[in-house]
């Protein structure tokens, strides 16, 4: 079994030491096993002092990667690895999202405790297209790591803000 707080802090200094590259290995391996959220390590980039732009495109595009060799994974090891990586409270929530919204449940599922790489296991037993997976996964992930990402951005310029 692993352990988890050793597994974090690997991740941690993987960005500290290898800054976009530790980003984008994070990102990559997200969707398709790691339990972290990819945003926690956006913010230890960011508080690192990687640029915001780079950051943004880096984490998105490695998760889409990751998300077409899930896709493939989950085509040819099917519901019986999922069952092995995941705990079948997780699959039955992420399979909720996704027979109530369908390409939607995928972003709708990122913003919820569901794990983002149990929902990206779970399009196959749906056989959602491969098309439709990789926009609903561009979008989510565009979406949540901006959310992340944008505070970083305007913080400079809340202050002006507030004065008003």
């Amino acid at each position: 079994m692993i352990n988890f707080e050793i597994f974090k802090e690997f991740l941690l200094n993987l960005i500290k030491e290898y800054g976009y590259f530790g980003i984008f290995l994070v990102g990559f391996s997200e969707p398709i096993f790691q339990p972290f959220p990819t945003e926690i390590f956006i913010v230890a980039g960011l508080l690192a002092g990687l640029d915001w732009k780079l950051v943004w495109i880096i984490s998105t595009v490695a998760c889409n990667l990751g998300a077409v060799v899930t896709y493939y994974l989950a085509i040819k090891y099917g519901k019986q690895l999922m069952l092995k990586l995941f705990e079948k409270e997780k699959i039955d929530k992420g399979t909720f999202y996704l027979k109530k919204w369908g390409i939607l449940g995928v972003i709708i599922a990122s913003f919820t405790p569901i794990p983002f790489e149990v929902i990206c296991w779970i399009c196959d037993i749906f056989k959602m297209p491969f098309k439709k997976y990789m926009v609903a996964v561009f979008l989510s992930r565009l979406i949540r790591h901006g959310m992340v990402i944008i505070p970083f951005v305007l913080k400079d310029h809340i202050h002006f803000w507030l004065i008003l």
